[in-house]
Order: C-alpha cells, then structure tokens, then sequence
C-alpha cells in the first residue's frame, strides 16, 4: 500500500510539474502543493478534533476585539479586491460572460488576471480564522459540515485555479464571493455591537443569488460545449461546486426563515 501511495503521489508531484502555470512559481503558499495541504489540514484538526477538545472544560474566550478587527480588514479586503476586479474588467477589452478564456501570457492584462488569482486565494485563506474563532468562544454548534465544508473547498480550489486556470472565466466567481464577503462581514461589524439588523435573511438571499448565477455562469459553457480557451473540466467543477453549494443553503434557508416563519404562524393562528 505504502509503495501505491508513493508512486500516486510521485505521479500527481509529475503533473503538477509538467501542468502548472509557471508564472506562480515564485507566489509564497502555492509555489508547492504542501502549504496549501498543512493549511487545511491543521484547519480541519484544530476546528474539528483539537479546538473543541481543548475548549471542553474551558471557558470562552472573550475575542469581541479581536473579531470586529478581523470583520472590518474582511470588509476592507473584499470590497478592495471587488472594485479592483471590477475596474479591470472595465478596462480589458473584449471580456466575455459567456466564455472567457485564461490568458496566460506575459503581458499586463496576463499579470493582472494571475495576481487577481492569488488575491482571491488569500482571502479564502484568510476566511478559515472564522471557525477557529466559533471554537475558541465555544459556539460548536456553528462549526457545521456546510461551514467547514465551504471553507476548506474555498481554499483548495483558490488554489487549483492560481496553479492551473489563473483567471479567464473563473473571475466573476471572484467578483461575486467578493461582494458577498464585503457585505456579510460588515453585518457581523454590526452583530458584535449587538445590532438586531432584520437584513440578516436578505444577506443569505444575496448568497443564493451567488450560486445561481454561479450555476448558470459555469453550466451554460459547459452543457453547451463552448470552447473559448477555458478547460472544459473547469466549468464543470464549478457547475457542480455552485449547485452543491446552493443545495446546501437553500436547505439552511428553508430551516432558518420558512420553516421557522410558518412555525410562528401557527403558534398565533
């Protein structure tokens, strides 16, 4: 078995080699596969296994400090890289919605599309500190399979995609998270100071609406076939990352707001 393991992982260390844009070579995390693997590993024990182990007859810590400073330099960076992703995408030419390939080459728009790329991979790395901070205040409860899940799926195909498609027809998913991030932990700013805001359920509304378009921006090319200089197998994983995905709030949706609201309605009826 052992030997098996090590000839896999030779072949995929072969892939990796022979595949990847060579452009991030040099990117600090993603120059090779073991920080991204570390990174989520240790995420996934300290969230899963470790934080909650230790915190079992501790109790919680006091973060509110340390977390509306992390909320607001999460407000800053997404809504930062949101405008920037924007602006560029007003200034390239010929940028298409239905199909836009990768460019890799070496020129300024190349660069921008590459750095836009590793932007976004460190914002998704940047996100993991959400759950560590669920377990050091001991809200368990919120470290649930869909948030884990999210997260740690964020990080590793931020991190395919600088490797392999850095840019091209994954950037508006870049435009999207990064609004929604913007907006989501601008109302946790707000939470912390104990403000009862009611667009809790709209900013879950504004995430659905993500996946949707999420689901048709990746689907159409890939149910049709378009060819644009796109890897084929790249719109498939994220037509079926957003469907996932959607499947999976809209079942939070449903128990948070409908069923809770109907619950409510007979209880006065």
């Amino acid at each position: 078995m052992a030997l098996v393991i090590d000839r896999m992982f030779d072949e995929f260390q072969q892939y990796m080699k022979d595949h990847r844009d060579p452009r991030s070579l040099n990117f600090p995390l993603v120059n090779t596969t073991w920080p991204v693997l570390t990174i989520i590993g240790t995420y996934l024990y300290v969230v899963l296994r470790w934080g909650p182990k230790y915190m079992e007859q501790r109790k919680a810590y006091d973060l509110k400090t340390v977390i509306r400073t992390y909320n607001i330099v999460q407000v800053v960076a997404n809504g930062g890289y949101f405008l920037t992703v924007i602006s560029l995408m007003l200034r390239w030419k010929n940028f298409s919605f239905k199909c836009q390939p990768v460019n890799y080459s070496e020129t300024k728009q190349g660069f921008e599309e590459l750095y836009l790329s590793y932007g976004y991979f460190l914002l998704k790395v940047l996100d993991l500190a959400d759950t560590v901070f669920f377990v050091f205040r001991k809200k368990q409860s919120h470290v649930s399979f869909l948030h884990v899940y999210h997260h740690a799926i964020m990080v590793s195909l931020s991190y395919l995609a600088v490797v392999f498609v850095p840019g091209g027809h994954v950037i508006m998913l870049g435009v999207w998270n990064s609004l929604v991030h913007a907006v989501m932990y601008f109302y946790y700013y707000l939470a912390s100071y104990g403000s009862q805001s009611s667009w809790k359920k709209y900013l879950t509304r504004l995430q659905l609406v993500q996946f949707v378009h999420m689901g048709f921006h990746f689907g159409r090319p890939a149910l049709l076939g378009l060819d644009c200089g796109f890897p084929k197998v790249w719109h498939w994983v994220g037509f079926l990352q957003a469907v996932f995905i959607l499947g999976m709030f809209l079942d939070f949706y449903v128990k948070a707001y409908v069923s809770k609201s109907r619950e409510s309605i007979k209880k006065i009826s």
